[in-house]
Parts: structure tokens; sequence; C-alpha cells
């Protein structure tokens, strides 16, 4: 057994809800946030690509901040800001800020400019992640980036770089999967949904709740029955999850960035939630999430 650098866990997206004139709306961030640690998350973060870290200005950044520390930041809880930029001094800056309000563990996801080197990549990692020695940190292990890291990449970062700690990633290639189990135990790796039930048959590993704040009943029992290893009943939650996911987006059919899929999902279970995104990025139409509402209502009632 290798002893891994992050406790296993189900890491949560937090979503950010913009007010009219795309302010933060921090009454319904702040009851979004208690919902989700309600529900027993106590890996949480903000601003991935379902949080819009790529679009928020540095005033935007900081307001996040201030209400997500002010709500997450509490014993046994394990609070993540999600850093995304072309620049990696600003990526630097942006931490600074979230270390100076006690943040202790952030994401982080490659400049995709364009696509990094192998020198490059490292670079970036040693610098960022050297900057805050006592800080850990998570890759964002995302296409939209140029470059998927691989096992191999995964190897020669963890030798290097002992503060990084854990992967997130939604591929479900069985084969990427496994090159990254083997080749970096010693890292957390967080799978979606679709992906955890094989990954947990390779060792230990962790869940990213995509579908967690829609269904978190269904979401624990796969996480509990997947780590002890219940894999029948896991893929089958697997298998569910899969269809579920493709009866809600499955008719989509314009290209949309992610925290457009995101928040639509989030307003399914809880409606007061706005579904807009910062300009000129264009959520789900109405006519496309009554469609997906349809189907949460009439198809979806067996499980939460």
């Amino acid at each position: 057994m290798v002893q891994k650098r992050y406790p296993q866990g189900m890491l949560g997206a937090c979503n950010t809800p913009w007010n009219e004139k795309y302010q933060l709306d921090e009454k319904v961030f702040e009851r979004h946030l208690k919902a989700t640690l309600a529900l027993g998350y106590k890996d949480l973060y903000v601003m991935g690509t379902a949080g819009e870290g790529y679009a928020v200005n540095d005033a935007q950044f900081r307001n996040i901040v201030d209400v997500f520390v002010s709500v997450a930041k509490k014993p046994g809880v394990n609070p993540q800001v999600g850093v995304i930029s072309l620049s990696m001094s600003a990526i630097i800056d942006r931490i600074k800020y979230g270390y100076d309000k006690g943040v202790r563990l952030f994401q982080l996801s490659l400049p995709s400019w364009g696509i990094v080197s192998d020198t490059e990549m490292m670079t970036f990692f040693k610098t960022v992640c050297g900057t805050y020695p006592d800080a850990k940190f998570l890759h964002y292990n995302l296409i939209r980036t140029k470059r998927v890291l691989t096992g191999d990449d995964y190897r020669k970062i963890a030798d290097a770089v002992p503060n990084l700690v854990a992967t997130k990633n939604s591929s479900y290639d069985m084969n990427a999967i496994r090159d990254m189990m083997v080749k970096a135990p010693e890292i957390q790796h967080f799978f979606v949904q679709n992906a955890f039930a094989y990954g947990a048959t390779l060792g230990e590993c962790s869940l990213l709740c995509s579908l967690g704040g829609v269904f978190p009943n269904l979401t624990k029992e796969l996480f509990d029955t997947a780590r002890t290893g219940n894999v029948k009943r896991s893929f089958e939650i697997n298998n569910r999850m899969i269809e579920v996911a493709k009866g809600l987006l499955g008719h989509l059919k314009s290209p949309y960035v992610d925290g457009a899929y995101d928040k639509s999902l989030e307003a399914l279970a809880n409606p007061e939630f706005p579904r807009r995104l910062l300009p000129p990025y264009e959520t789900i139409s109405e006519a496309d999430f009554a469609v997906m509402k349809k189907y949460y209502e009439e198809q979806c009632r067996d499980i939460s």
C-alpha cells in the first residue's frame, strides 16, 4: 500500500450565482454553500470550470473567496480555491489572496494559450507550488488546457513537487485511469461518477461529485460501495448515473461552456439558483432547460 498525499473523499463543486448586474449574489451563494455542507460534503471547491474560474476578474475572485472562506473554513472541512489564468504570475497573485485568507488547498489548471511542453509543464508546477510550500495543490486535468496529463507526466511531477497532492479528472477512459493509478499511486485521483467505480477496483481513489448536488444519496452510495469493494452495486449505480446524465443532457445540441451544465443541474434541485453566466457565455436555453426539468421530474423520482 502506498501512502496517499491527500485523504480519500467526495469533492463537491460550488457554483457562483450572479444577479442581473452580474454581481455575486452573496445570500444565494451562502445558502448554496451551507446546503452543500449539510449534504455531508467536506471537500468543497469554487472557481473550477463549474464556478466560472476562467471568467472572473480580480474583484469577483476576491469577493467569491471572501464569502466562500466565511462559510466553508471550519473544522473538518477542506475548502479549495480554483485558480485559472493564462498568466502564471496572475495565478500566483490570486493564490496569495486565498492564502492570506487562510486557504491552504488550491486547484490549478495549466495555462491554455498554447500546448505546454514537458519543460514548461515542470516549470509551471515547480514555480507555482514551490512558491507556497506549505500549501497543497490539486491539478484539474482537462482537455480545455490543450494537454491532458498522463500517468508518466504525474510520475515526473510527483517526484519533483511534493505538495502536488491530488488530481481531478473528467475522463472515463479506462487506460488513462489505470495509467494514473499505477504510475502515480501516492497522488489522490478524483474521478467523475462514470469512472470512479472502475478506478476503485485499482486502489484507493476519490469521487468527483458532478451529480452530487442533484442526487446526493445515490452519490454517497456510489462512494461507499466502490471504496468498500462492493463492485456489483457500484457498477449498477455507475450505469444508472450514465443513463440519467444522458437523459438530462443528451438532447442538447449547442456547445456550452461547463458552467452552463453545472448551473442548470443545480437549478433542478435548487430553483432559486440563477443559471446566468458571465458574458459573453450563454447558458442553456429555457426550452432546453424545460426538457431537462421534465426528465428530472418524471424519470428520476426513484433517486435523490
